[in-house]
């Protein structure tokens, strides 16, 4: 019983008193930061990259330099919004370094949704390739607010929490994205 209370004692510990014991000495304890982070990171690494090997590269050396810097954060109750941070510059910087204009035919295709209209299936998959052929093209700041807002489903004070931008820049960059995604899927058409 006792285990038990202790290990739900330990899921409402915030950040902050994680951060506190990561910086007392207690190496362990960042695993759970990890934990906690990496899934959102991972997600957005894998949309901003489309290549899941780069995304975990990415979450893995931001992990590393957020553990190394991890005295100047200086909100550790926003350890997430620091790390995101920190992923999101490597992103933008792997992508620059990129600087990819080609479309791999060789993408993962996406499984069949319906045994009843092939046809319905592979006109998704098309428009979805197309969709993430004109998303690769958005600078890194737009597809990033992007696919917070319309993939990853946060809300505009989440993001401007994430990225340290305000909500009402935060609404501009997502409204000439969609606005560029838009004008580029009608070219194609």
């Amino acid at each position: 019983m006792k285990g038990m209370t202790g290990r739900a004692d330990e899921a409402q510990e915030g950040d902050d008193a994680i951060v506190a014991r990561v910086l007392a000495g207690d190496r362990n304890a960042y695993a759970r930061l990890v934990v906690r982070h990496q899934d959102l990171l991972y997600r957005h690494a894998l949309r901003m990259t489309r290549e899941s090997d780069a995304a975990a590269d990415l979450v893995q050396a931001a992990f590393v330099k957020a553990y190394a810097q991890l005295g100047r954060c200086r909100e550790p109750q926003r350890f997430g919004a620091w790390a995101f941070r920190i992923l999101a510059n490597q992103a933008k910087d792997w992508l620059k370094s990129r600087r990819r204009q080609d479309v791999s035919l060789d993408a993962n295709p996406l499984p069949a949704t319906s045994d009843d209209d092939p046809t319905l299936d592979l006109e998704r998959s098309e428009l979805r390739a197309l969709l993430d052929a004109a998303l690769a093209e958005l600078q890194p700041g737009l597809r990033e607010a992007f696919v917070l807002k319309h993939v990853e489903g946060l809300a505009y004070e989440e993001m401007a929490a994430l990225m340290n931008v305000s909500v009402p820049a935060l609404k501009m960059r997502v409204h000439r994205a969609r606005q560029m995604l838009q004008d580029a899927l009608q070219e194609v058409r």
